[in-house]
């Protein structure tokens, strides 16, 4: 029986060995494979810094925003889609979540593969409450029971929609800044109003005329609200069977101008001047505006897609002063300690009042 033993046990050793070192090879590789994974993820610190950056952020919109789940998604290399036609069927379909020159807010912030997701204004999909799919019944019966509930009756319809930020290999250098200059052609986060914010989505052209104040003939009637203000006075009417809205803006014995649209667009502007001149524009002054809004947001995205590979160290004249203990006139000296200036300002004698405080020990 001892005999036996010893030639099973012989038998087990290498088997045990092999084992083993199957063992400690799956190990090293699956370390080597979590090491080379890591390098293309975003750390603790940075998810942190993006979540702190851009939770509740309130920024204006660039580029509408449809609801539902279709939402915007930006590539990495800064490309956009859906383009400006399929946007629009979107927007006409679902109805936009958020306009150009709105504010919205970033409800929530995903990581997930090889990108970020933001929520906008509650995100796509809203969830029923638990207590909205729970019926309660007597014997098994409830009167008022409904149908099964299916993935369309557990989610509401959401006001909200989402963005897509695809991200490139190398994140380790990704700060919540690049992020933000990764998301301006869709949102903007330095426009100080929302007339600043709308200007800077459109073409050279339009934003000049509604920093000035003058409307063109083939604006849309966001951009004449954002150019002359909301009309006072609304007519509606019709002419050899075409029906059409005037915006009229001003008063008798002021210039009066009548914007008239044909849709959703401007066809004629007529001023009556003070001293009765009438002055008509018919021709369209802003060209293909469809063209003009997509060749403007593909500028953006291509001046602005741009993330340099490493933070540059600040210029000398941008480092702020590091807080110090030193007095005025005080230096720090090449072994820590400081030195005074040979002239140092001297500090005021507290021993003598100032003149304008009344003798402490009275009038003599």
């Amino acid at each position: 029986m001892s005999f036996q033993a010893a030639n099973f046990s012989q038998s087990i050793r290498p088997a045990r060995c092999h084992f083993g070192c199957a063992l400690r090879v799956l190990f090293l590789l699956l370390m080597v494979s979590g090491l080379v994974a890591a390098e293309d993820k975003l750390s603790g610190a940075q998810r942190q810094e993006i979540i702190r950056a851009f939770l509740a952020e309130h920024p204006f919109v660039h580029r509408a925003l449809p609801r539902g789940k279709a939402g915007v998604h930006i590539a990495e290399d800064g490309k956009i889609t859906p383009s400006d036609a399929e946007l629009n069927q979107l927007i006409a379909q679902f109805s936009p979540a958020a306009k150009v020159g709105e504010r919205a807010q970033i409800t929530s912030v995903h990581f997930v593969h090889r990108g970020i997701v933001f929520d906008i204004n509650g995100g796509p999909v809203k969830r029923k409450k638990w207590s909205d799919r729970i019926n309660v019944g007597i014997d098994g019966i409830d009167p008022h029971a409904q149908p099964q509930a299916t993935d369309d009756s557990v989610y509401n319809n959401s006001n909200g929609s989402v963005i897509f930020l695809a991200l490139k290999d190398d994140v380790a250098t990704l700060t919540a800044d690049h992020v933000k200059d990764l998301l301006s052609p869709v949102l903007d986060f330095k426009a100080m109003n929302i007339s600043e914010a709308y200007q800077k989505s459109l073409p050279p052209v339009l934003a000049a005329a509604i920093k000035n104040h003058h409307a063109l003939v083939g604006m849309d009637r966001d951009m004449v609200t954002y150019t002359m203000g909301r009309p006072p006075r609304k007519v509606r009417e019709s002419q050899d069977g075409q029906d059409y809205e005037e915006w009229i803006y001003g008063a008798p014995p002021q210039d009066v101008e009548f914007i008239r649209f044909v849709g959703d667009k401007v066809v004629r502007i007529e001023q009556m001047k003070v001293t009765g001149e009438k002055l008509v524009r018919t021709q369209n002054e802003v060209g293909d505006l469809n063209g003009a809004l997509e060749t403007s947001a593909n500028d953006a995205s291509s001046h602005k897609q741009t993330r340099p590979n490493s933070i540059a160290a600040p210029a000398d004249d941008e480092r702020r002063s590091a807080p110090t203990l030193l007095r005025p006139g005080e230096k720090s000296g090449s072994a820590g300690d400081a030195t005074r200036d040979p002239n140092p300002n001297p500090p005021p004698d507290i021993s003598t009042p100032p003149p304008s405080s009344p003798n402490p020990s009275g009038p003599n």
